[in-house]
């Protein structure tokens, strides 16, 4: 059962709907690392109705398969945010003297 009041905004969200959010719960979200960044990100998969968040050890390639995206626009975002996520782990990888990626 889901709080249909908490998550009204993403229930009314075509492609989301009240099947999506039962997904969202049942499904968990992993995050790595205890940077800022990444305690934002369990804010955020916490707020979005995850039935789990777990810890994860090393670098996660944010999103899903690009191959599940069909909106353009949001295709765009992901292969946006894994390339931050690629830039901020050279960046940590070159400030602790590993190999850069």
């Amino acid at each position: 059962m889901i709080d249909a009041e908490r998550f009204v905004r993403q229930i009314l969200v075509e492609g989301i709907g009240e099947a999506g959010q039962r997904a969202i719960g049942a499904s968990s979200a992993a995050v790595a690392g205890g940077h800022l960044a990444n305690q934002v990100a369990e804010l955020y998969a916490r707020a979005a109705g995850f039935g789990a968040i777990t810890p994860a050890d090393g670098p996660l390639e944010p999103g899903v398969p690009v191959e599940w995206v069909a909106d353009p626009s949001a295709r765009a975002a992901l292969a946006g945010a894994r390339a931050v996520a690629r830039a901020i782990a050279a960046s940590a990888l070159a400030r602790e003297g590993g190999p850069c990626l």
